[in-house]
């Protein structure tokens, strides 16, 4: 038998889940109370009942679906070292086509976050967050600078994500080199182009 507090987490997670495809279809400021309920099959007042505005309802559902990709891209990619690290972590990006949901909905949380207060705050707590995961393992890779050098690639790749959202063509475009670079990991020894004969500085031993 389902209990109160186990319905009211699925109502909750429905209404969640209701906010975050309308934010994606019509566009943050443009959700309605009316409109949730109806995607999520429930009563209006249930909205409210579950969270103070329809805002707070968008703000939490954005965040969770932030939280939820950011994790799993995070958690997949630096299990991994240095350039195997980086490959997958653009493997993961390549998923997002820059119309599905969970991109369009978390471009329209960092614009509304210019505009709202309580999102802009818990937005930065979250990104500083994820920068510290990968600085951390930055650090464990022996790279200078580790928390400098992991704002840089995460602000690379939340960049790459929206100019693929503009120009689809992007998509084909082979970035895993610039961005090893840009984290000052060597290239995979196996790679195309890479000999072990090669100095430091990219010439040849014996040149």
């Amino acid at each position: 038998m389902v209990t109160a507090a186990e319905q009211g987490e699925e109502t909750r997670a429905k209404l969640m889940t209701a906010a975050v495809e309308l934010i994606a279809e019509h566009g943050w400021g443009a959700v309605t109370t009316r409109m949730v309920a109806q995607r999520a099959d429930v009563r209006p007042g249930l909205v409210h009942y579950h969270f103070s505005s329809v805002t707070d309802l968008l703000i939490d559902a954005s965040l969770q679906t932030a939280r939820t990709e950011y994790d799993s891209v995070l958690a997949g990619a630096l299990a991994l070292p240095g350039p195997a690290a980086m490959t997958q972590m653009l493997t993961a990006i390549g998923s997002y086509t820059g119309t599905d949901t969970a991109t369009v909905a978390m471009s329209e949380m960092m614009l509304a976050a210019t505009r709202l207060p309580r999102l802009r705050t818990e937005l930065a707590h979250f990104v500083a967050r994820a920068r510290a995961t990968m600085t951390a393992w930055f650090h464990e890779q022996g790279t200078a600078d580790p928390e400098a050098t992991a704002a840089v690639v995460l602000a690379l790749i939340d960049g790459l994500i929206l100019h693929r959202m503009i120009d689809p063509s992007l998509a084909a475009v082979e970035v895993t080199g610039p961005l090893l670079r840009a984290a000052g990991i060597p290239q995979n020894p196996n790679s195309e182009g890479y000999s072990s004969d090669r100095t430091p500085d990219g010439t040849r031993s014996g040149d």
